[in-house]
């Protein structure tokens, strides 16, 4: 259900900017329309079945690593620069992440009490 109402929605909201600059796309390059909407349907069925096992504190900020992997996986394939703050913001994340899986998970007489 989560991952149907988040397909309608995103087909939604990209179909306006899609025709104000629709360009048909050549035949070579369907395959790989194909592979991206696979794999972006799998991220959010991954992303799904997570929330189902995991805590949602502990599996939004790993969401965050998409950001310092997307800039090691462009640096690696694609040879890209990595500046100052792109490195700062990778290690605030990944320390961020860190902080939060070491952090002691209130007891469930807490969580009532507040």
């Amino acid at each position: 259900s989560i991952i149907f109402w988040m397909l309608i929605i995103q087909s939604v909201l990209g179909l306006a900017p899609a025709l104000y600059e629709w360009r048909t796309p050549s035949l070579e390059l369907w395959p790989w329309i194909v592979v991206i909407a696979f794999t972006g349907m799998s991220s959010h069925f991954c992303m799904a079945r997570a929330l189902a096992y995991a805590d949602a504190t502990v599996i939004s900020p790993m969401d965050f690593l998409r950001v310092p992997l997307s800039a090691l996986i462009g640096w690696l394939l694609y040879h890209e620069q990595i500046d100052a703050f792109t490195a700062g913001g990778a290690l605030l994340i990944l320390l961020g992440n860190l902080l939060n899986l070491q952090r002691k998970a209130p007891e469930p007489a807490e969580i009532a009490a507040s």
